[in-house]
């Protein structure tokens, strides 16, 4: 758990907080340091809570920890503070998506890219909501289907469908495998989740039915470490994010579908699931079966969070990119450059840097000064 300096109530004259404290919450978001970011935004929120910006910003850790319910009530305070405020539209709208409410997730994000006149940041998200919606109209029953098309008929008789009494769905990364369970307000007391090597099983008992609790078995497609798995079970669905054993892309959830346990594919989707009931609208939202690249939208995500960095945080956010993708020859230039300077050069010319020291270079119109202890 991270550590956070709370700040006595009386020193937070200022209507926002200090260009540093901004700064380290920032950082502790790309460096997805979820807990740290979220202790920062609370310890924000408490002492400045007409600052826009932090509302927005926690909105953007609730999601990252799978809380969208609290992701909403963020970026819906930060609406009601500052309407005007096209990121807080974007967030709202985001929560919604994740909720599985297309139809008012569509209104916030129309509405921030009115705000904000730049259509193509929001139109990914736009596309999406359309897709949903379009994915849950009726067909019309007034449509008879044409005499060819018509099933022949059959005197046996045809065996009852059992709809399940949750949707699930699944999506991964090259390192992690994250199953969803669409069941609301579940009692953490109901629920149980145990994780094996191979396999997943996740049971929940209800008031309604309880001699008859949900199950759901899942033999997976490959390897994970239990140690590393985490869960959480939210307002609207119970979360278990499965560590894998080795990098690689799974042809389904399940063992035996895509391939054999353990091949690799560069298809990412969705479960195949039974339709769930109709009633449930997370349910009707996530119904539709599309091919979700979620490490797109996770890129997405972090471009949008970069381009809201402003000053230091933006400064040293472009230089942690750098240095995290740089070979070692880079690393090491970087390293040494602004060591010997001063902190007055980075340099990623190893070429250049390793054959002498770097000498101090102060900005225009400034001296560098030894002092002597």
């Amino acid at each position: 758990m991270a550590t956070v300096t709370r700040t006595p109530r009386r020193a937070m004259a200022a209507k926002e907080p200090d260009a540093a404290f901004i700064a380290e919450a920032q950082e502790a978001l790309i460096d997805e340091d979820y807990t740290k970011a979220l202790d920062l935004y609370d310890v924000m929120i408490e002492g400045y809570p007409k600052y826009v910006p932090g509302w927005v910003h926690r909105s953007v850790v609730n999601l990252k920890l799978g809380r969208a319910a609290d992701a909403l009530g963020d970026a819906a305070k930060a609406v009601k503070l500052d309407d005007r405020n096209p990121k807080a539209h974007l967030r709202k709208g985001m929560a919604f998506f994740e909720l599985g409410e297309p139809a008012p997730a569509k209104m916030c994000f129309e509405k921030g890219a009115e705000l904000e006149g730049v259509r193509a940041k929001y139109e990914t998200w736009i596309a999406k909501c359309d897709d949903l919606l379009a994915g849950n109209q009726p067909k019309d029953p007034t449509q008879a289907a044409p005499e060819s098309a018509k099933p022949e008929t059959s005197t046996a008789p045809e065996a009852p469908v059992q709809t399940p009494r949750y949707k699930h769905q699944w999506y991964q990364s090259l390192s992690h495998v994250t199953l969803e369970v669409l069941a609301k307000k579940v009692n953490p007391e109901d629920a149980s989740i145990v994780i094996e090597s191979d396999r997943v099983t996740v049971t929940i008992n209800d008031d309604r039915t309880p001699d008859d609790p949900y199950v759901l078995d899942l033999n997976l497609f490959g390897k994970v470490l239990p140690k590393d798995c985490k869960t959480s079970i939210g307002a609207a669905k119970v979360e278990v994010r499965l560590k894998k054993a080795e990098a690689a892309q799974w042809g389904d959830i399940v063992a035996g579908a895509g391939g054999a346990s353990g091949a690799t594919t560069s298809v990412t989707k969705p479960a195949a699931a039974p339709p769930a009931r109709p009633a449930d609208p997370i349910a009707k939202a996530t119904q539709k079966k599309t091919v979700t690249d979620w490490d797109k939208l996770e890129k997405e995500l972090e471009k949008e969070e970069e381009d809201e960095l402003e000053g230091d945080a933006a400064l040293n956010a472009m230089f942690q990119k750098i240095y995290k993708n740089a070979n070692e020859e880079t690393r090491r230039a970087m390293n040494k450059s602004f060591q010997e300077s001063s902190g007055t050069v980075l340099s990623t010319n190893w070429d250049d840097i390793g054959k002498e020291e770097t000498k101090i270079q102060p900005p225009t119109g400034m001296e560098a000064k030894t002092y002597e202890h």
